[in-house]
């Protein structure tokens, strides 16, 4: 069997697995969530009229669209077409992101493969496939994955000295997730710096690495000229990604001294820190290593501490780690070999050990150390991903729910020729019909997205009214609520159901 044929059998089992382990839960592994709900809003909205901003009223848009979305227009926009062609759905969007996956799969393979080569290239995508959050954040309409793909083109266009591509592939990446990738931008600013020793060319480069970054900006302008035109668009921007959180109410210290403990209970972060002591043990041990892929080594020790540090003052969002985890994967993958070695060697140096070799010195004993190499490499990725594998159908924990759906169909049978107004809910608010929906949204508390539902006048109040909980109203507003609504209590398996009286 030729090596070409033998790749493409290999991509369409992991591709086959990848979808034949999501297609059964593919809208409700993980549960529909409110950013994922914002983001498939957008892409409904700019499908049907162009806008990739929210209806707060009938018919009415909030003027604020480039400030509620957390994903960029790499992911919404394409979304708008999906839609256009295979009509609008909870099921047609995670379809199109199981499109983003298998794009990931087969863009690693390639990539790996011409980069650190066919052994990281092979083991690296089943250890993608098989790995819990990889499902946990691909399946979601978000920028992650999509994001990572981006990202992986731009490295091997770096690699292959393509600045003005790889620029523009790197700014695709940031606009898809900016607060995931945003970290690449001083990772492939210090990549460039150390790659040559004449300043001139190094500054020359660095300029037309940035210029084509610059480039995939061009589109969210244009998109949002209208409320650029207004004002204050670039000051909001800022301030929410400085730091939202305290502004808030959840301080930065706060929520680092909330993290800290899960460096060390959570099992995604325990996993990543067993590799990546595999790979200082391996660094240490072979030190040409370092010189071998140094632009790698600089990118990750860069991203990485920075991407935790950005977990840590978030609100323990294990997704703002998914792109260092895969990092990891390849630099653990890489290492492996010398890891291995450098066990052997432990080994060997024992009087007696389990290998059979003793420290005399026999070329026979080489012989047999060297020839266990490729066998301990091939238990160890065997030992992981059947590790992966066992936790990703046992004790992943993917959140499952279909509290949204059920919302859904029971609005949609009984409620079905009312406004609805929405509070903060944007899962449901994101399947009603826009001529019909009233929406209220609160982000972190930074901003209000619509007038507030319940200080409507009465003749404008929605007939019906879908809320989360009774405990994110002020003691005012639950006043009006019981003075105006009446809760629905036929319906109990989902969101908040209430009547106009």
């Amino acid at each position: 069997m030729s090596t070409l044929k033998r790749q493409r059998l290999f991509l369409v089992g992991v591709l086959l697995f990848v979808a034949l382990y999501s297609v059964p839960t593919l809208t409700t592994k993980p549960a529909y969530w409110y950013d994922e709900a914002i983001n498939v809003e957008l892409a409904h909205n700019f499908s049907d009229f162009g806008k990739l901003d929210l209806v707060i009223a009938p018919n009415t848009f909030s003027g604020q669209g480039a400030t509620v979305g957390s994903t960029g227009y790499t992911v919404t926009v394409p979304l708008a077409g999906f839609f256009r062609v295979f009509g609008f759905g909870l099921t047609q969007a995670r379809v199109y992101m199981l499109l983003w996956m298998s794009a990931l799969v087969i863009f690693f393979f390639y990539i790996a493969k011409k980069l650190w080569g066919a052994f990281t290239a092979y083991s690296g995508t089943v250890l993608i496939a098989t790995f819990a959050p990889f499902y946990g954040n691909g399946r979601s309409v978000m920028g992650e994955i999509p994001g990572f793909l981006f990202f992986l083109c731009a490295l091997y266009l770096f690699e292959r000295k393509r600045w003005l591509f790889a620029g523009l592939l790197l700014g695709l990446a940031v606009v898809s997730k900016p607060s995931v990738f945003v970290f690449l931008i001083p990772a492939f600013a210090l990549m460039m710096l150390f790659r040559s020793e004449i300043w001139k060319r190094k500054v020359t480069d660095l300029c037309i690495l940035g210029g084509g970054a610059v480039l995939a900006l061009i589109p969210w302008f244009v998109i949002y000229m209208g409320e650029f035109v207004r004002g204050g668009l670039t000051q909001n921007i800022l301030a929410h990604f400085t730091n939202p959180y305290e502004e808030a109410g959840f301080s930065a210290l706060a929520n680092i001294s909330t993290n800290l403990p899960t460096l060390y209970t959570s099992t995604a972060l325990l996993y990543m820190w067993v590799l990546l002591v595999g790979v200082v043990v391996a660094l240490y041990y072979e030190r040409n290593l370092l010189r071998e892929h140094k632009t790698l080594l600089i990118l990750v020790a860069t991203y990485l501490p920075l991407s935790l540090l950005q977990y840590l003052r978030s609100l323990g969002y294990l997704r703002y780690l998914i792109a260092a985890e895969f990092l990891v994967f390849i630099l653990f993958l890489i290492a492996l070999p010398a890891l291995v070695r450098f066990v052997l060697s432990l080994c060997h140096s024992r009087p007696s050990g389990r290998l059979g070799i003793n420290s005399g010195g026999n070329p026979e004993d080489g012989a047999k150390r060297k020839n266990w190499i490729p066998v301990s490499i091939g238990v160890t990725i065997a030992v992981a991903v059947l590790f992966q594998t066992i936790h990703l159908f046992t004790f992943a924990d993917l959140y499952p729910s279909e509290k949204t759906q059920k919302t859904i169909l029971y609005l949609y049978t009984n409620y079905s020729q009312d406004t609805i107004g929405v509070i903060n809910v944007p899962q449901v608010a994101s399947f009603i019909p826009s001529f019909q929906k009233y929406q209220y949204l609160s982000t972190y508390g930074l901003w209000d997205f619509g007038p507030h539902i319940l200080y409507l006048s009465p003749e404008k109040l929605p007939a019906t009214l879908v809320l989360e909980s009774e405990d994110i109203l002020s003691r005012d507003e639950r006043d009006i609520l019981a003075s105006r609504f009446q809760e629905d209590k036929a319906f109990s398996e989902g969101f908040l159901v209430y009547r106009k009286k």
